[in-house]
């Protein structure tokens, strides 16, 4: 299993232009190059799924499909184990393989519900999702490659607990609210990473980082 966290941050190390919106946000409000965002696409491309946090579902109710060739696959993935995401989210439209973590307290009611979406629900925790189980039952699956497009809160969570392999972040040239998310929200301790790569597009800056342990 691989597991890429793949996010983009201002100078002064935030994801979202404010609290209770995410990265998506930060496209029409500094007019992302196009080139930028193809760096992004082919990224994801080169893994199996793209995975996301309920918060960013929420939030966003993103397709993400964007990346898909003509006939290519898409896969994506979140956690939603209290069944918060609406029912009329995109997420549920059909268009892209869909997996969703749930655990032992998921009503009957919402397991039905994605049941009847052709969703699939990935059992990985009873009282909460266990997020090493659930990445070990992705892998089960065929999806051995994920790229994370979550919050702050989902990348720090992983990071504590040793799944995260490389970084791809994109550096914005902007100095954003230091009130609104972090790259990896809250506390913990120290993780350190090796540059791997570096590529500039106009202003931005492209990396990828190896974890180190």
């Amino acid at each position: 299993m691989t597991l890429s966290i793949l996010t983009a941050a201002s100078l002064n190390g935030v994801i979202t232009p404010a609290r209770g919106s995410t990265g998506e946000s930060l496209v029409p409000v500094l007019g992302t190059p196009r080139e930028v965002l193809e760096w992004k696409w082919q990224v994801r491309r080169r893994h199996d799924a793209v995975f996301v946090g309920t918060g960013t579902v929420l939030v966003d109710d993103p397709g993400l499909t964007s990346h898909a060739l003509p006939g290519g696959p898409a896969v994506r993935v979140t956690i939603d184990s209290a069944g918060r995401i609406p029912r009329s989210a995109r997420f549920f439209d059909g268009s892209a393989r869909t997996l969703v973590g749930v655990s032992g307290t998921t009503s009957r009611d919402y397991l039905d519900f994605l049941t009847e979406r052709g969703v699939e629900a990935v059992l990985a925790g009873e009282s909460r999702i266990d997020l090493r189980r659930f990445v070990a039952a992705l892998a089960e699956r065929g999806l051995s490659k994920l790229a994370v497009e979550g919050g702050g809160t989902l990348n720090r969570a992983l990071l504590a607990e040793g799944l995260v392999d490389r970084l791809y972040l994109i550096l914005i040239p902007a100095v954003l609210d230091a009130g609104s998310v972090n790259l990896f929200e809250g506390a913990g301790g120290l993780a350190r990473f090796r540059l791997e790569e570096c590529e500039r597009i106009g202003d931005y800056v492209m990396t990828r980082y190896l974890a180190v342990e």
